[in-house]
């Protein structure tokens, strides 16, 4: 997962800080409102005087307080005057409301729990009564709103009525609500993207701020992080050959403003080595300085590991072909595998005949760790333990905790064992041989380490010629019902009682009937049937409707396409339906398994025509290394021959390869011989010719011609000073009877001045063997006055 490609989640984090600004800035509003309360507020909190006596004044600061609902009452509540803030929030007009009850613009929740008469009689009681809570409107909706209730005093100091004084917060409330909302939506967008935690680094006070998870891999106590910490607490939690890099990368993107993406290792918690992506960006204040940075962090340990795992299949694929010892190759895969895993050690023990001696074959530990020689009495590590070999797969996080290991947990620690994958091989219900892989520190082993743990020890056991019978099972089963959920499937469904069967589009395809004609069991099913299969297949038919004891239909046999004529092998399993003690149906499927034949097949052909490959290519490279060493006027010298030589044959078989050694375009291969010599001689070395396809040994000896020629234009020729050219051209023309006629010609021109040789080396014997024997054609080297040429006359059989 990348956060650079997650709009949805880049999307709701603009939507979460834009929202996050408009109600900082509503709240910065509605304190500066608070702090700065209105004149009709003020002077009727200080009013003690006869409501008579200032009625203009007091009516003209009422009704000017326009973002503020006033609303007086007598003492029984009953509305007075009503400003006109107080209609143009609550719709209803002074005409309307006054006489009624101030009840009118509470809810009726709150009439029920007489809210309004406990403000009366607080605000007579305290001076005041302030609230904050949802009003009615005249259209029957609702606000939010902070309100104030206190006394109106006559000139006898007696309280005359009450003044009610609200603010609408409606804004800000659904601000709030918005916000929460934008958060979940964040949340649950970061927790689908596999998102391991973000953090809010405020430059300012020097503090960042971040979730648990995001804590917890760079090691910090969640407590810590939701705390604030400081930024030096966050880069001790980077690997240290990671940290210089990320700090001068979150240093540039503090001053620039410009995205932090990156991609480095952490120390987490746990003391473990985690892999993370992360992703932020910096916000500068309006005089271009840094003030916050957030960001989030996403765990790709998991991607990581896969990747070391696959380089080290690899590694253990190419061991294969330097043809080393079984018990070399052995240890190589458990070095492999001990150290991609990270774990303490791995190895393997065969038990003896008594199936309770353990006995040490080899083995790989880390550093500082003890390795296990000798024998071992299973026994000794409990019943449950021996016991649980059986199985096939016995896995503990920890031995401490994991019923199996408890009780002998002192035992394990003795040769440092905390956590341990254990893999068996059982034959005959006894356990025969134990792989093992052990760790010093409580380790979760997950699907992914037991897979590359069987993939490893399953290459290497079966290089040692042992084959693990109970896990090669289990394997081979698993393979099979992949194999076969993920095949195109058809259907068959025979209606015994009826005498009528049904296949689908599928399974009249590898029966090879092209029509939709009906389809019976005698003149379609059996008649299709390959003869040599038909009285085997129809066996099997009739001891599996046999109702009594019904045997398993599960068999592969051939058909002959009834309409195309196609042989076909179908793979088919199916089962009954006996009612009343009589087969009434019998349903199932087939499978086109022609091309795993045809494979198996192909595959002998192909390991033989390997076999073959191979060792006419090594007899060629001892053949080019006797010949390059034997004539170099050096060791050193006849190195670099031999190196270079060796390295045109790699090309050739790089094309050849792409076609599965059955030819190569001749373009190609002059191209790939002489890239290495074309850079900055683009204009002076080239060719041109149809495209021609050239056979394995034709392309093999072409290269190596290609080779010793470039190199001595280099050394002597047209490549050796700045003015010389090459051109290279061939031509195929069709002929009546023989095939076709080829030419080749390498032509220098602009070069020194040219110079036979006196005595041939082994390069020009290599051109000259190679191109006439392979391509059986005349070849003539021409050292002429106008440059050196060599040219090739052959009929190709194409």
């Amino acid at each position: 997962m990348s956060l650079a490609q997650d709009h949805r989640l880049a999307s709701l984090q603009a939507e979460n800080e834009d929202l996050r600004l408009r109600l900082s800035r509503m709240e910065a509003e509605l304190a500066r409102s608070a702090d700065r309360p209105p004149e009709a507020a003020t002077v009727l909190q200080s009013r003690r005087t006869s409501p008579k006596r200032h009625d203009d004044v007091y009516r003209l600061i009422v009704e000017s307080a326009v973002d503020y609902a006033i609303i007086a009452t007598d003492l029984n509540g009953t509305i007075t005057t009503w400003n006109d803030a107080a209609e143009m929030v609550l719709g209803w007009s002074a005409r309307q409301v006054v006489g009624r009850s101030i009840a009118t613009i509470f809810t009726p929740q709150d009439v029920e729990a007489d809210i309004h008469g406990l403000e009366m009689r607080l605000s007579l009681g305290e001076g005041k009564a302030r609230d904050e809570r949802w009003h009615l409107k005249a259209d029957g909706s609702r606000f939010f709103a902070s309100g104030e209730m206190m006394p109106l005093y006559g000139d006898d100091e007696e309280a005359v009525g009450y003044i009610k004084i609200l603010r609408d917060r409606t804004r800000e409330i659904e601000a709030q609500k918005e916000l929460r909302t934008s958060r979940e939506r964040l949340q649950l967008a970061l927790d689908a993207s596999a998102i391991v935690g973000t953090f809010d680094w405020d430059l300012e006070r020097g503090k960042i701020w971040a979730d648990a998870r995001f804590a917890s891999v760079f090691g910090i106590p969640p407590d810590v992080a939701e705390a604030g910490a400081t930024l030096s607490a966050f880069l001790d939690g980077v690997h240290p050959d990671d940290r210089e890099r990320v700090t001068a990368a979150i240093r540039e993107a503090s001053e620039t403003g410009d995205p932090l993406v990156q991609e480095y290792r952490t120390i987490d918690t746990e003391g473990r080595v985690r892999w993370v992506f992360t992703r932020g960006r910096c916000f500068m204040d309006e005089a271009g300085r840094p003030v916050r940075f957030p960001g989030a962090v996403v765990d790709i340990t998991f991607e990581k590991e896969r990747g070391l795992r696959q380089s080290a299949l690899l590694r253990l694929g190419d061991d294969l072909l330097k043809e080393i010892g079984p018990n070399e190759y052995s240890m190589n895969a458990l070095s492999i595998l001990g150290e991609t895993l990270g774990v303490a050690r791995v190895g393997y023990a065969s038990v003896e005949a008594d199936g309770v001696t353990a006995r040490i074959v080899n083995e790989w530990t880390a550093d500082g760790v003890g390795a296990l020689t000798g024998r071992f009495d299973l026994n000794d590590f409990g019943k449950s333990f021996y016991s649980s070999l059986s199985g096939g797969l016995l896995t503990i996080d920890d031995i401490g905790k994991h019923p199996v290991t408890a009780g002998s947990a002192k035992r394990f620690a003795a040769i440092s064992i905390r956590s341990l994958v254990n893999i068996t091989v059982v034959e005959n219900g006894t356990v025969r041989m134990i792989f093992y892989v052990h760790n010093d520190k409580p380790r979760a082993w997950s699907q992914d380490d037991i897979g590359f743990i069987r993939e490893i020890l399953s290459r290497s056991w079966t290089y040692t010629r042992r084959r693990r019978a109970e896990l090669a099972l289990v394997e081979t089963e698993a393979r099979l019902r992949l194999a076969h959920e993920a095949a195109e499937i058809g259907t068959f469904d025979y209606d015994l009682v009826q005498g009528k069967l049904v296949w689908d589009e599928r399974c009249r395809g590898m029966f090879g009937i092209l029509g939709d004609a009906p389809v019976t069991y005698e003149g379609t099913f059996l008649r299709g049937l390959h003869p040599e299969d038909r009285d085997r297949v129809g066996e099997a038919v009739a001891a599996t409707l046999d109702p009594d004891d019904p045997a398993d239909f599960d068999i592969s046999y051939r058909t002959i396409g009834i309409d195309d004529n196609i042989v076909r092998h179908i793979h088919a399993s199916g089962q009954t339906l006996v009612e009343n003690g009589k087969t009434v149906r019998f349903v199932g499927a087939v499978r086109d398994v022609t091309e795993e034949k045809l494979a198996e097949e192909r595959q002998l052909l192909l390991t033989g025509e390997l076999q073959h490959r191979v060792k006419n290519t090594l007899a060629m490279v001892i053949a080019i290394a006797n010949q390059t060493l034997r004539r170099a006027a050096n060791p050193e010298d006849g190195l670099n021959a031999f190196s270079a030589r060796i390295s045109a044959l790699s090309k050739a078989h790089d094309i050849l390869v792409q076609t599965s050694w059955t030819s190569a375009p001749m373009g190609d291969v002059v191209e790939q011989s002489l890239i290495m010599h074309r850079p900055g001689r683009a204009h002076r070395l080239t060719w041109d010719g149809p495209q021609i396809m050239l056979n394995a040994r034709q392309a093999l000896a072409l290269s190596l011609a290609l080779h010793e020629l470039a190199t001595n234009a280099t050394k002597y020729g047209a490549l050796s000073n700045d003015e010389g050219i090459v051109a290279i051209c061939w031509t195929l023309e069709p002929r009546s009877i023989e095939g076709f006629a080829m030419t080749f010609r390498w032509h220098e021109s602009g070069g020194p001045v040219v110079v036979a040789p006196s005595k041939k080396g082994f390069g020009s014997r290599l051109i000259q063997q190679s191109l006439s024997a392979e391509f059986n054609g005349v070849l003539t080297l021409n050292y002429g006055a106008d440059g050196f040429t060599c040219a090739m006359e052959a009929v190709l059989d194409t």
